[in-house]
Parts: C-alpha cells; structure tokens; sequence
C-alpha cells in the first residue's frame, strides 16, 4: 500500500508516524493562526481585540485547511516551511506597507497615506468600504454579487472585500483581513506546485521551482496590498498540478481543473482565457501530436485560424487597447515618446514589447534619486529578483527544442510559445510600465518558476553553455544601462553615450557573445565536408 502523496511503501509503523506529522502540522497550524490574528489586531486600525477575533476568523480556517492540504499532497516538513514562509513574506510585506508607507511613503500620493500600494487597490477598497459602511450607499450581502462596481472589472475582490467588512470587521477599515487570505491562496499553492513538477522531472526541479515560487520579490510585493494576484498566482499552481497529473488520475485532475477555471472567473476574465488556452495546447502537445503528424497539422490550422478569428471579431478592440497602452507609456515617459518618434510609428509595438520585457529596469532603479528610501528598496528588491531570473527564463524558453525525449520535448515546447507569448503580450498590453507589465507577468509565476529551474537544471545536466552566454549577455545589458543611467541621474558626472550607440555596443557586445556558440556547430559542419565530397566521388 502507497502513502498518500508518496511512492514508498506504507511499512508498520507509518501510521503512527503520520498521526505524529499530522498533530506537529496542525499545532504549527494552529500557532500560525493565532500569530496572524494578533498581527492583524496590533497592526490594523480599530479596536485591538476586534481585530484579533476577526483575524483569528479567517486565519484559523485558512491554517487548518493548509494543514490539511498538506498532509494529503505533500507532508515533507521542507514543503510545509515553504508554505509558512510564503504566508509569512506576503503577509508580513503586507502589514508593513501599510504601516510604513503613510511615513515612508510618496506624501502627494493620497492613496500611500492610507497604507496601499497601488492605487487601483485604493480605489477599489474605498469602494468595498463604502459599500459597507456608508448610511446611503450601503448594500445587503445578497446584493453583493449582482452590484455594478465602478472600481473592479470583474468584482471579485470587491465582493470578497464587502463580505469581510460586513461580518468581520464593520467597525474600522481592516484590509489586512484581504492580505491574509490573499497571501494563504499563494501559499496554498506550493505542495502543489512541487508536486505537480515532481510528476514530470526530478525533486531537485521541484524544489527550485518552490523555491522560486516562494521567494520572487514581485510575488511578494503585489501580495502586499488587496490585489487579485495573490489569489491567481495560487489557483493557478493548483490548475497547473492538475494538468500535469491529468494521465495518472483524469476524472480527479479534469475537476480539479475546472474548479480553478471557475475560481478565477470572479477574478479576470483574461486570465481565464489564458489559461483554457494554455491548457489546451498543452493537452495537445501531451496527448494528440504523439500520435501523428495529422494532430499536429490540424493543430496549427486550428490555432491559426482561431488567432485570425479573434482577431477579426474583436472589432478593432484588440488595436484599440494596444494603441492606447501605448500612448499612455508615451505620454506618461517623455523618454519614450522621444525614442519612438525616432524609430517611427511603425516600429512603437516592437519596442514597447522589448521594452516591457526589461521592466523593471534594474540600472534604472539603482542610480534614480528623486525617490524615497521605501521605494528606492522595494523598486531594487522587485527588479534584482527579475533579473535574477531572466537569464535562465530565456535560456529555458529557447531550450526546449534540445529536448531528446520527443514525448516531453513537445508539451515543453508549446508551453514556451505560451510562455513567451505571454510575456510579450503582458509587455506591449501593460504598454512597457514598470508597474502593470512586471503585475500580468507575474500572475503565471508558476509556469514561470517551473521553466527557469528546468533551464537551470537542463544546462547543469547537459554541460550547455548557453546559459553562461545569456547570462552574460544580460550582464553586458545591465552594465551597459548602468553606465548610461548613471550618468543621465548625475548631471553627466561621466560622459554618457548617446541613447543609440549605447544600443548598438550592446548589440555588438552581445553578438559577440553569441557568436561564441556558433564555433562548436559550424566546426563539425567543416569536419562532416569531407566525408561527404568522399562519399558523392565513390
């Protein structure tokens, strides 16, 4: 007999062991709760010991079913520490914000007085209160669901934030309580994030996949105001085990997935579509091209033809929002307008795009000065942790093709389109902010972790060098941006190169480097010459 979530053996003694585990995780469980309820109660406005009943209401729930999850997919003592530190980074990150950013904060910025980050967050949690509180703007629950919010497309969050306010916490403005549940989705997600890659490659995968997963600053500053990525970021972990043990357990997996699809239908309607399309290609990828060349042909008419239907009944809608993101970044950066009027209009979407991809830009953050010590740490921890990553992301991306198990090689490949895809549209669709674009990036972290540990581990086991050769390409980038940042911020303390030409060193510095691992490939073309010009004069 198997242990749940194991692929040992269930000796004598087990049992007791698990009884064992299990009491450990549910009194950690239970100590995280009251932990987060007497932060909720110290830190929030409002009466101290109204905080803490209304924090212990949602912290305790939360605790156990975490204890719960746990144990029944992942009982390893690093997974639950993971899961404790995901809850405790966000949360924590959350709390301060709210506390530190009114002193700390930009003072012209209302929505930073008030403790949020973002001020969509501000807007939308104003609304929610509001809602609940106000003598004439008030609302049932029952009509919570069919309300027309002004300030959250989708009315999720809002919903969520109106029900806590109602029954929780009526008396002062709590948007901790938010927070807290936000980063437990998050949290919840990692035993299945691990699982899900142990599934398909090996625990040292896994592993740095969580790893990733649970300490990517982004993850952890977006999850510092009530914001739906928290929640998306851990629904999609759980869709994605489901869809990498669709094979081993179909019916199980198939209403797994379609529970997290539902889940997120509150959040983002875009994210929705996101993900049935990623599920569905990687399904084919897994399923129908091993088969035959006919899936794949069918395929790849389906999915052209599907693009070019999108793209014909959105009625200018899909241009209409390209445009105006770009426009926006133009006029919000006189910087940018001034590059795109030098390349041209035909040219804005590309660059926007590669643009976006450097946000935030790292050189940029560490040599701006009119910021505040707050931002100035939270804007290096957030790009420090892109760029830590990039490299091996788009190593990954580029990678999969050197798959030799043709099985996996396929799925792996289409999930890079994907990827890189989404990447590309989160740029040019975020229209290159260094807020917006990194925040629809963030939202598939889960696939995003899992392919930068694949990377890392594919180039370890093969010997590849051309992670080193990304990796120092981002280097010249970096250092390259550095220099110009630096002495654009400092009145020109050293001479700065004109925008262009930095460009141009930096593609010829980069082509060099590329050009490195052209040596190996085109030396066994030469080699193989000759025995071919033999083999055609016998």
């Amino acid at each position: 007999m198997l242990e749940a979530g194991s692929m040992r053996p269930n000796y004598p003694g087990d049992d007791s062991r698990r009884r064992k585990s299990n009491l450990l995780w549910t009194a950690a469980a239970l100590l995280s709760a009251f932990a987060s309820a007497a932060a909720i109660a110290i830190f929030s406005p409002g009466a101290p010991f109204r905080g803490f009943l209304s924090g212990l209401a949602l912290a305790l729930p939360a605790a156990l079913i975490g204890a719960f999850v746990s144990a029944r997919i992942d009982r390893r003592s690093s997974t639950g520490i993971l899961m404790i530190l995901a809850f405790a980074l966000r949360f924590g990150f959350g709390l301060a914000t709210a506390n530190l950013l009114p002193s700390y904060g930009y003072q012209d910025e209302p929505q930073q007085q008030q403790g949020y980050l973002f001020d969509d967050a501000w807007r939308r949690d104003t609304e929610a209160w509001i809602l609940t509180v106000g003598d004439r703007d008030s609302i049932p629950l029952r009509e919570t669901f069919t309300y027309p919010y002004k300030n959250d497309q989708y009315g999720g969050v809002a919903i969520l934030s109106v029900w806590i306010y109602k029954t929780l916490s009526s008396d002062a403005r709590r948007f901790g309580l938010i927070i807290l549940l936000g980063a437990w989705m998050t949290a919840l997600g990692v035993p299945f994030l691990r699982r899900a890659i142990e599934a398909r490659e090996s625990a040292a995968v896994a592993l740095a996949a969580a790893l990733i997963y649970v300490f990517y600053p982004d993850a952890i500053v977006y999850a510092g105001a009530p914001m739906r990525e928290p929640f998306l970021i851990g629904i999609l972990a759980i869709a994605l085990w489901a869809l990498f043990t669709i094979k081993e357990a179909p019916l199980r997996s198939s209403l797994v997935l379609a529970a997290c699809v539902a889940a997120m239908v509150p959040l983002s309607l875009f994210v929705v579509g996101a993900t049935l399309i990623f599920a569905a290609v990687w399904l084919w990828g897994e399923f129908l091209v091993p088969r035959s060349r006919v899936w794949l042909k069918a395929g790849v008419v389906l999915i052209v033809l599907g693009g070019l239907a999108m793209i014909l009944t959105s009625g200018g809608l899909i241009e209409e929002y390209i445009h105006f993101d770009i426009h926006t970044t133009e006029t919000n950066s006189g910087w940018v307008e001034k590059v795109v009027g030098e390349i041209g209009g035909q040219f804005r979407t590309l660059f926007l795009g590669v643009y976006g991809l450097t946000q935030p830009v790292l050189p940029a953050i560490l040599f701006y000065q009119p910021t505040t010590p707050y931002w100035k740490a939270v804007g290096i921890f957030r790009a420090a942790g892109w760029y830590l990553i990039a490299a091996a992301l788009f190593y990954a991306l580029f990678s999969t093709r050197k798959i030799a198990d043709r099985s996996k090689r396929v799925p792996m490949a289409i999930g890079a389109l994907f990827l890189g895809g989404w990447l590309l549209v989160s740029s040019i669709r975020a229209g290159g902010d260094q807020w917006d674009n990194p925040r629809y990036r963030v939202i598939f972290l889960p696939l995003i972790a899992f392919y930068c540990a694949w990377g890392i581990d594919f180039a370890r086991r093969t010997r590849d060098w051309w992670l080193v050769r990304w990796i120092l390409i981002e280097l010249i980038f970096v250092g390259f941006f550095s220099q110009w940042y630096y002495s654009r911020y400092s009145s020109d303390a050293i001479r700065r190169f004109p925008f262009w030409r930095t460009v141009v060193y930096i593609f010829i510095a980069s082509a060099a480097v590329f050009a490195t691992g052209l040596i190996g490939p085109l030396r066994r073309w030469i080699a193989r010459r000759p025995a071919r010009k033999d083999k055609v004069l016998r």
